[in-house]
């Protein structure tokens, strides 16, 4: 899940302090919706095959629908989709992470979708891929050994495939709440990152979002350990594709070296451009982030603050590994639940 971890952890090393936690309820605009279906026993998990146009392949998701799916043909259920990371895959949250065994435990009246994002950070790259070339040598890919018939495209369109693809074939296919109020979207690491990106990018499909351990402020430089105050951004993503080694590249092939298309991508940007109540919010970091992600979430953090955005912040003891995010995983998800109830 983390092969990717080792080659960034060669650019950023750790340097944090710890933190209380701080959390705040996040902003529920009241709205007249269908009450929530029952859940009855445990879930089941399918894993689906299906076609993205935008990607010009076929991709894979697991979904998990709730004790009590399709008992009532009128019931529509609302629908969280959860992002990998870097190096992981849509597998990841069943095999590593036991989200239905979570789900289960909370009774969750929520479908959750867990798609195969690849590499990609859930943007449109700007770099046309080599399907060809890949498809032969690996040629394009972040990891080399990655499979190749299941990570390589024809295009970089992973934002299209997400909100256009993605979302029309579980709409098309499952018993959904097929408006933002019953949609949601979550990750961990880079997937944390697309959640947020998505989430603040497409509000007319999302309702809310939560980050565990993401890249919430893609821009952010330093200071390590956060400062508020002191924040410097990167100036030069050109220079910084070239300083941070395998992640500057990647970075580079997705975004370009245009500063204002990484601003159109980065989280604190977007954040700035946030309504109150527009967006429900959950973010987390453990205060041991190897990638000093926890500098990033807290300047989000105060962002959001700063303008009145209520959000959940958490804050506290873990690394960027699966103990914090098991830790931190019913966390996400009874917010979810409790946004959904709230509508």
């Amino acid at each position: 899940m983390l092969r990717s971890t080792l080659a960034l952890a060669a650019i950023l090393t750790a340097c944090s302090t710890p933190a209380a936690p701080n959390a705040a309820a996040p902003a529920i605009a009241a709205a007249t919706t269908p009450p929530l279906p029952a859940v009855h026993g445990p879930g089941r998990v399918e894993n689906v095959r299906f076609h993205s146009d935008a990607l010009g392949v076929d991709k894979h998701y697991v979904i998990y629908l709730p004790g009590g799916y399709g008992a009532d043909p009128d019931a529509r259920w609302p629908v969280v989709y959860y992002l990998h990371g870097l190096g992981g895959s849509e597998t990841d949250w069943t095999a590593a992470l036991d989200i239905e065994t979570v789900a289960d435990r909370l009774a969750l009246p929520a479908i959750l979708v867990m798609p195969d994002g690849d590499t990609s950070f859930y943007a449109n790259g700007v770099t046309p891929p080599d399907y060809d070339a890949c498809m032969r040598d690996g040629a394009g890919l972040f990891d080399p050994r990655a499979d190749r018939a299941a990570t390589c495209a024809r295009t970089a369109q992973y934002e299209d495939y997400m909100v256009h693809d993605l979302i029309d074939q579980i709409d098309r296919t499952y018993a959904t709440r097929r408006d933002r109020a019953g949609r949601g979207i979550a990750g961990l690491s880079m997937g944390g990152y697309g959640a947020l990106m998505l989430a603040m990018r497409h509000p007319d499909l999302f309702s809310a979002a939560a980050s565990h351990s993401g890249v919430d402020a893609l821009l952010y430089l330093g200071p390590h350990p956060y400062a508020p105050g002191d924040v410097q951004l990167v100036e030069s993503p050109a220079l910084l594709g070239r300083l941070a080694g395998p992640i500057g590249a990647l970075w580079l092939s997705i975004y370009g070296a245009d500063r204002t298309r990484w601003e159109a991508y980065d989280p604190a940007f977007l954040a700035q451009k946030l309504a109150p109540g527009a967006l429900a919010l959950y973010l987390d970091c453990g205060t041991e982030d190897g990638f000093q992600l926890n500098d990033g979430a807290s300047y989000l953090h105060d962002l959001l603050t700063a303008r009145g955005i209520a959000h959940t912040f958490f804050l506290g003891p873990g690394g960027h590994d699966l103990a914090f995010w098991r830790d931190r995983l019913d966390d996400s998800l009874a917010f979810f639940a409790a946004h959904f109830a709230a509508r």
